[in-house]
């Protein structure tokens, strides 16, 4: 009895003294807010397995747009409500779970990634000026943690970039920037916070904006800006031009179709009739579940300023990280014409297996190919590690996601991150894709692993050109170097599965350190992109800083081409003279061959020239005028210019 009443009495002073010191702490970050905690339960619990989410592809409400003028936007706007801000009044926890599994399974994934057996299908990375990589050229700093909207703005800031004939976007989790191809700063750097100011429930909630998309549309001229805000919605922008720093149409999509759930990682991609958006969405109606979902925007309609009726699908558990194809190739003549189909590549997080689906809007999406990486490089795909840095502590290298899926002639391109053993031990390992996707059914075209002992290479992106050619740029860190940026690529007559030489295109200074805890968040992507010319190429990558302050990142832009790269110009037809005098009614046809795509240009002169050509038009042409008219030529329809 006296041992039960000394257990009872010594947890009461137990739970005195407990809240003596709750109430005494020093003030510190607080529990994350409601929305991060329930998505931080839901990412701990095992993902429920093909959570179907929405069976059947749905309509969601016309969305009227708020026009902004970017110009009209001022600079360097205080973020007041900054990632760093909202964690030293203890409004969030930076200690957060990015992963689709549990701590214990991402834990038992790395820990067996560190057993990796030697791999000779690893191509070993070398330097060698033997062979090809391409040409650096123009290289300028973007924007960092200390440019602009508050001291230590974002960890991390997983920088994105789109490239347009005069412009560049930089885009970083806090604020974008425009350039001119020389470096110089047009517009900016801006804030989401002010950018997309007239929605406010994008910006203004508990996790405000994150994970910046920018891409530039070759086929419309026009410019596209996404966000993810709050994790309850898509806010996305359409320039209403060709100049970056004019007008936009402003649109808040809603991401929580099913109910509750986090919206995260969304990606754009530009169709022929659509920009598709992939994101993964985690829990809400359906308990600790997982989903990837995909959403068609009416470009025609954005761009127009009209009301926007998106279309959005589930995946299923099926669908991690969907990633939209991204079109390319308008002015050499090798835009694909997809009209409402569209491709979206996913992984399946077992660092293997990847699907590509097709999708013809508004119909559902379908799988039509299931391809095993491993088995196509012969190169296990271990779940990425930490990794070192020079006199530093340890940081995340994340997990298996692709960071995009490029189109060009015919196919599209995947990079994403591995660990792999490329003699000495597990380092985290870039991994490439190319699927052709001309048949019936998706076919893997070649795949490869690029990796060196001892250094670890992190968050690879990358772009192709007009003739094949592709570019791959990443983080690469060792410890014997700070995290700085790095960039290979191949010619399209490279033996397959392989890169060439890699480049430094930006030394680390210091070793990285953040706000946030060990092992601190390096990023989720970066990105490289194409020039519409289709042969240059910008990569806007990740470095270590040396800047003063707790928080040291920096972004830095690259362009690189290949010099053997010339596209063939479009085909031409020499000018040809007709001479015409027949009789009414009487017709000739004039055989004509194209051989490439192009613009083909009928001049002729009337002996009897009318004021307007053809019976019905505003003055009637005599009836002796003879007429000229075309057949459509196959696979063509002729339009007057």
């Amino acid at each position: 009895m006296f041992g039960r009443k000394a257990t009872r009495f010594s947890l009461l002073i137990g739970f005195i003294l407990a809240g003596a010191w709750l109430l005494a702490r020093p003030s510190g970050p607080a529990p994350e807010t409601a929305l991060r905690q329930q998505s931080l339960r839901q990412a701990l619990a095992p993902a429920v397995r093909g959570a179907p989410g929405v069976a059947q592809p749905v309509t969601l409400e016309p969305i009227t747009p708020v026009v902004i003028r970017a110009a009209d936007i001022p600079a360097n706007v205080y973020d007041t409500n900054n990632q760093y801000a909202r964690w030293l009044r203890g409004e969030i926890d930076l200690d957060e779970w990015e992963y689709r599994r549990s701590r214990a399974e991402v834990a038992a994934l790395q820990a067996e990634a560190q057993r990796l057996a030697p791999s000779a299908a690893v191509q070993r990375a070398t330097s060698d000026p033997g062979l090809a990589a391409p040409t650096p050229g123009v290289s300028f700093d973007s924007l960092d943690v200390t440019e602009c909207c508050g001291g230590g703005a974002s960890v991390p800031p997983d920088p994105h970039l789109a490239a347009g004939p005069n412009h560049l976007i930089a885009a970083v989790n806090v604020a974008f920037e425009v350039y001119d191809k020389s470096g110089t700063s047009l517009l900016g750097p801006t804030t989401f916070v002010s950018f997309f100011a007239p929605l406010a429930p994008c910006i203004a909630g508990p996790n405000g904006a994150f994970d910046p998309t920018v891409v530039y549309d070759e086929e419309a001229d026009r410019w596209l800006i996404g966000v993810d805000g709050n994790g309850t919605h898509f806010c996305v922008a359409a320039s209403t031009g060709s100049n970056p720093t004019g007008t936009w149409n402003l649109y808040m999509v809603p991401a929580q179709p099913i109910g509750g759930e986090f919206h995260d990682y969304p990606h754009m991609g530009v169709g022929d009739d659509y920009i598709v958006v992939g994101a993964n969405q985690f829990g809400g109606a359906i308990p600790d579940s997982f989903e990837g979902r995909v959403w068609a925007l009416d470009k025609a309609v954005m761009y127009a300023g009209g009301a926007l009726s998106p279309v959005t699908a589930s995946l299923g558990l099926d669908g991690g990280t969907p990633q939209p194809l991204h079109l390319h190739g308008t002015a050499q003549g090798s835009w694909p014409g997809l009209g409402s189909e569209h491709y979206v590549a996913t992984d399946y997080y077992d660092g293997c297996r990847t699907d590509i689906w097709r999708w013809n809007v508004p119909a559902a999406p379908t799988v039509v190919a299931t391809l095993n990486l491993c088995t196509a490089t012969s190169v296990s795909g271990g779940m990425p590690v930490n990794f070192p840095q020079m006199g530093g502590s340890a940081m995340q290298a994340n997990d298996w996601r692709m960071r995009g899926f490029e189109y060009r002639n015919g196919s599209g391109w995947i990079a994403d991150s591995i660990s792999c053993n490329p003699g000495s031990g597990t380092v985290d390992c870039v991994r490439w894709t190319e699927v052709d996707l001309t048949g019936p059914t998706p076919a893997l075209v070649q795949a490869g692993v690029y990796a060196s002992n001892g250094s670890y290479r992190t968050f690879p992106d990358l772009a192709v050109n007009a003739c094949g050619d592709m570019a791959i740029g990443y983080t690469r860190s060792s410890t014997s170097e700070y995290p700085g940026i790095w960039v290979t690529g191949r010619l399209n007559t490279d033996p397959a599965g392989t890169l060439g030489a890699e480049v430094l295109q930006k030394a680390g200074e210091v070793a990285y350190t953040a706000f946030d805890p060990v092992p601190r968040r390096w990023g989720d992507y970066t990105s490289m992109a194409i020039d519409p010319d289709g042969l240059t190429f910008w990569y806007l990558g990740q470095y270590s800083k040396n800047l003063v302050g707790t928080t040291r990142w920096g972004t830095h832009v690259g362009a690189y081409s290949y010099a053997s790269c010339v596209p063939a110009p479009a085909a031409a037809v020499d000018p040809v003279a007709l001479t015409h005098n027949q009789a009414p009614g009487i017709s000739a046809t004039i055989p004509l061959t194209i051989s490439n795509a192009g613009t083909l240009t009928l001049t002729w002169t009337l002996s009897e020239a009318p004021a307007s050509l053809g019976p019905g038009g505003p003055c009637d042409a005599p009836a002796d005028v003879p007429w000229l008219s075309l057949s459509p030529l196959a696979g063509a329809t002729p339009t007057l210019g």
